[in-house]
């Protein structure tokens, strides 16, 4: 009996230490399970830790490397400009003395186009002389010594050229020479318009400018000598050209 209870005793004992030792290699297994897999989460991270500073450092140094290249680049483009710089200021100061040359170039020419105007009056011909005048030379780029001979000499034009102006024009009329006519006889109205002769010169333009076919001109010039001078002995001439070139 008591042997039958002994053995009982150790099978329930064999079955617990058996299911302890079954249970103690479970924990034990799932645990290097567990161990392994950490390890591995933990080489992995590792590996990609690594991977990711291996990436990191090649940035760096292919930034690094590209910032060297942009700094050269930069520095060469500094040189360049630089240089231009230095080109430029070497045009600009050459622009700069070649507008001063030839503005005392013009100056010069300037006056020697005075004193041309001065041998023209000189030798008695006015026209050349107001021509000279007043379409070539710039009294602005006279010193004080020529503006003086300046304002001198178109003090004297100014008494004798309308009149000149007007013979020639009128000369000019005569022998159907009609453009050097109106360019003459307007030229005398251009340095005054109230001398006695002033209507004649308008009268001979408007008839020049109808011998031209320039009747549109003809009939202003006709209209400013009606209006202008009403007792000109032209007055009726005129009326009667403007109807004529209106009838057209």
């Amino acid at each position: 009996m008591y042997n039958k209870k002994g053995k009982n005793t150790i099978w329930i004992y064999a079955v617990i230490l058996f299911t302890c030792v079954f249970i103690l290699l479970l924990l034990t297994g799932y645990s290097q399970i567990k161990y392994k897999r950490n390890i591995d989460e933990y080489r992995n991270k590792l590996i990609s830790n690594e991977e990711e500073r291996s990436i990191s450092s090649h940035n760096l140094k292919t930034a690094l490397e590209e910032n060297e290249m942009l700094y050269k680049k930069i520095e060469e483009l500094n040189n360049v400009l630089e240089e231009k710089s230095v080109e430029y200021e070497e045009l600009e100061e050459k622009i700069k003395n070649k507008e001063s040359e030839n503005e005392k170039s013009q100056q010069v020419n300037n006056y020697e186009l005075l004193l041309e105007a001065e041998e023209y009056y000189n030798s008695g011909e006015i026209i050349k002389t107001t021509i000279t005048l007043l379409e070539n030379v710039d009294k602005n780029k006279l010193n004080s010594n020529g503006l003086k001979k300046y304002n001198k000499l178109k003090e004297e034009i100014d008494k004798k050229a309308p009149w000149e102006f007007y013979k020639e024009g009128y000369n000019n009329y005569i022998e159907k020479e009609y453009k050097d006519a109106k360019f003459n006889l307007s030229y005398s109205l251009k340095i005054v318009e109230d001398e006695y002769f002033s209507d004649d010169c308008y009268y001979y333009i408007a008839y020049s400018e109808y011998r031209m076919g320039e009747y549109e001109l003809a009939k202003k010039n006709l209209k400013i000598l009606i209006n202008k001078y009403p007792s000109s002995n032209y007055i009726g001439e005129a009326q009667n050209l403007l109807n004529i070139i209106e009838s057209k």
